[in-house]
């Protein structure tokens, strides 16, 4: 898998098996925070963000999208900070086949869903809603699109719900329903499943997180996790056995990446004892 850390004073892309072992770094460069590493389905190639450093994941509207080789080479920029005209962009995702990519971007009271080629270089629009657009993902044949968006045009983070698209567009269908801030939902690979992300209380500086699971049609919602902590980003294993997620455990200062099967079983922590913060799984 590849995941981002700051172990070496700024947010870097860093590789590693399953288990946490054989980890390297990828990138280099002290003048910008680098994370949200992807794998494509063919493993040759890394999609990732920039940001300036000590930004990261905090104001997407200084985010540029890139790309590289999965041993670290041939970095390249594909969408510069403010491309088309875009405020903001960010959550670039690979489409099953590895010819597209799925992304949030425009403005920011009203991002919508946008799919461009491996270039980044825009091919359609795929939403056209009110409120905000967020956080796609694919469906394991391609067909649909999962995101997060708002039941009505104005709309606050609690109002914040999964809903699902065809991926040329239409109608979009809603999933969830909880009066809670919900994030970044996936696919299983079998396409069975959704798991994403969820706030279950706001309290605190940042509040408590929770991973879900649900049917690929919205039934059957439950907690995966279910405790006081940020449990965030779920990543599904490419068998589908296991669930990878960065945690920020309470009383611990920086975030490390688990696992945990799709039952709850078997919750384990795959960056133990690894220096900095380590987040953003990708399989």
């Amino acid at each position: 898998m590849v995941f981002n850390s700051d172990r070496s004073g700024n947010h870097e892309i860093y590789s590693m098996k399953l288990d946490g072992s054989d980890q390297k770094r990828l990138t280099t460069d002290p003048a910008f925070d680098t994370w949200w590493g992807r794998i494509a389905p063919d493993r040759k190639r890394i999609l990732f963000y920039r940001t300036p450093k000590g930004v990261h994941d905090s104001d997407y509207g200084q985010t540029s999208l890139w790309m590289m080789n999965s041993d670290g080479t041939e970095q390249r920029q594909l969408r510069a900070k403010g491309a088309d005209g875009w405020q903001l962009q960010g959550h670039a995702e690979w489409s099953p086949d590895g010819s597209q990519l799925v992304m949030f971007g425009g403005g920011r009271i009203n991002p919508q869903l946008f799919i461009t080629d491996t270039q980044g270089k825009v091919l359609r629009q795929v939403t056209s809603r009110g409120g905000q657009n967020l956080d796609p993902s694919w469906s394991p044949d391609g067909k649909t699109i999962v995101f997060v968006g708002c039941p009505a045009s104005a709309c606050v983070e609690r109002d914040y719900e999964i809903f699902t698209i065809p991926a040329g567009g239409g109608e979009a269908r809603r999933l969830t329903s909880n009066a809670i801030r919900d994030h970044d939902p996936y696919y299983s690979p079998d396409g069975s499943r959704i798991a994403w992300l969820a706030e279950t209380d706001t309290t605190g500086p940042a509040g408590i997180w929770n991973v879900f699971l649900m049917t690929a049609a919205g039934a059957e919602q439950r907690n995966l996790t279910n405790d006081n902590n940020i449990n965030s980003r779920p990543e599904w294993a490419r068998d589908g056995t296991r669930i990878f997620f960065h945690r920020l455990e309470r009383g611990k200062l920086r975030f490390s990446i688990f696992s945990i099967r799709p039952d709850g079983t078997g919750l384990t922590e795959i960056t133990k004892g690894a220096p900095g913060t380590n987040e953003y799984p990708s399989t």
